[in-house]
């Protein structure tokens, strides 16, 4: 265990970020960045050497050669970098792979690299620019529950039985274990998946072979985290809501591997646009898979846009995990309520006859409308010339809902009305609704008698006088027959015109010449 102590100590005091130095102005001229990218990566893998010069000479050849330390003290250098600056030119920068076919050596060792650049020309000068790299075995030093652990190891002989062993530091209880076969390359590699409920620890990974013994061996800590879940947004089940409607908000979290949880509870905050605040709960729906929350409007509650919260942190599950990482929001919009009307009413009236209709009133949460509110109604004629009637109504507490009634007038003109019924609360702005029922009021005067009466009245005389002469013609009868065959064509148009019927034509066509 001192030994392990002893190895780990310089590996788990390095700084993960690369470390640039500048040297001051060599005897080339210039200065000198030396960047390495990335900073920490695992055993395998290939980091950037860059180095940067500013203040460089124009129409100057500059030669570098690049060096690297092993944790083993083990120095790797490339072979000469060569760059030649145009006239004028000032600033250049010049970049290497290692480990890399331009620049062999090995990365199979864990812990930190040192990295140097020595000038060679235009003036030898050694070290102008330093820096450093570190080679874990593992994808990161710090992970959340539910993440994967990557564990990537080289340097192990082909197909070498290799043991990849995960533990708790506190408890020393192994969480993780697998025995594989190295890659032709040498290289091994494991994963662990975190549990949604690991225990909050440092961890400890150790990487050993059966034929292969390296120093420092490939031991490395890394932490187990709470995981932050994250929330993509507030969902609104509508985007407007009426007073009395419930607004219904959801969310759903995602851990860091994208799975959801099934368990924890949510605060949301709504706020009114006066500033007045109400903490919801979100509990778990398992048909949806989200977490709901919902709030009643009330009628007195203040119109205008409305803010809906979901802090930072503020859903947490049954394990600890908690999200999002950063607060979020969503602006539902509370409008007045539609009133809903029901009206119920005959529709056909004459005069002196009664039109009664009876009105019930509801939010649109079917709360009843108090009696406190108003409602009235009004009798419209669009024709000619309009009329607008105002019809009183009453609250019957008895049956439970507003009536009214109407007495049709001799003064009120015939045909199709509108029966309209608006009611308002006491709210500011108001809640209002308006019904709108089509009522017939017979009030037509008798019907003149009409004038084609006279053309059939006509038509039979001139039937009578054609058949009589049509007689005379055909049968050549004597003077005297035709004396009578006209007596009895004047005794029948007599007949006729002393009827009933030829005598209310006879009137009517008076009474009309005279209006």
């Amino acid at each position: 265990m001192l030994l392990i102590i002893a190895t780990l100590t310089p590996v788990l005091s390095i700084d993960l970020f690369p470390r640039v130095n500048a040297c001051c102005p060599s005897p080339g001229g210039g200065y000198y960045f030396l960047t390495v990218v990335p900073a920490s990566t695992q055993e395998g893998n290939t980091v950037n050497l860059v180095l940067t010069v500013t203040g460089a000479s124009g129409g100057t050849l500059y030669q570098f050669r690049f060096l690297a330390k092993n944790p083993a003290s083990v120095t790797f250098q490339s072979p000469l970098e060569n760059y030649t600056t145009l006239v004028g030119q000032t600033q250049f920068s010049k970049s290497v792979a290692f480990p890399s076919s331009s620049f062999p050596g090995s990365d199979s060792l864990l812990g930190q690299y040192a990295a140097s650049v020595d000038l060679v020309s235009p003036i030898a000068s050694p070290s102008v620019a330093t820096s450093s790299f570190f080679i874990n075995i593992l994808d990161s030093s710090e992970h959340e529950r539910t993440q994967t652990v990557s564990v990537q190891a080289t340097g192990y002989n082909a197909s070498e039985s290799v043991s990849v062993v995960i533990q708790a530091q506190t408890t020393s209880i192994i969480v993780f274990s697998q025995t594989t076969s190295a890659s032709p390359g040498g290289i091994v590699t494991a994963s662990w998946d975190i549990p949604v409920n690991a225990t909050i620890d440092t961890y400890v990974v150790t990487v050993s072979g059966t034929s292969t013994f390296k120093t420092p061996p490939d031991v490395q800590h890394f932490a187990v985290n709470p995981a932050t879940l994250s929330v993509a947004t507030i969902t609104l089940f509508k985007s407007t809501y009426q007073r009395t409607d419930t607004m219904h908000f959801s969310f759903q979290p995602n851990y860091p591997d994208g799975t959801l949880p099934s368990t924890g509870v949510g605060l949301l905050t709504l706020t009114a646009p006066s500033g007045a605040r109400v903490t919801l709960t979100a509990t778990y729906d398992s048909n949806a898979q989200t977490f709901n929350a919902s709030y009643t409007t009330a009628v007195t509650n203040q119109t205008g846009t409305w803010t809906v919260t979901l802090g930072a942190r503020a859903y947490s599950d049954a394990y600890g995990n908690t999200g999002p990482g950063a607060s979020m929001a969503n602006t539902p919009r509370l409008v007045p309520a539609t009133l809903a009307l029901n009206v119920t009413t005959n529709t056909s009236i004459a005069v002196g006859q009664q039109l009664r209709f009876n009105t019930t009133v509801a939010y649109p949460d079917g709360t009843m409308f108090p009696q406190s509110g108003t409602v009235r109604a009004y009798l419209l004629y669009s024709g000619t010339p309009t009329i607008n009637d105002s019809v009183p109504m009453v609250f019957d507490t008895t049956l439970g809902f507003w009536v009214g009634s109407y007495t049709a007038r001799s003064s009120d003109t015939g045909g199709l009305w509108s029966l309209v019924v608006k009611a308002s609360d006491s709210a500011t702005p108001a809640d209002t609704g308006t019904a709108i029922r089509a009522i017939t009021i017979q009030n037509n005067p008798p019907t003149s008698f009409p004038l084609y009466y006279f053309g059939i009245v006509a038509a039979i005389i001139a039937g009578l006088l054609i058949a009589a002469f049509l007689v005379f013609k055909r049968r050549k009868v004597t003077h005297a027959r035709l004396k009578i065959d006209l007596e009895a064509v004047h005794s029948e148009a007599g007949r006729i015109e002393s009827s009933e019927f030829f005598k209310s034509v006879r009137d009517q066509v008076r009474k009309e010449r005279e209006e």
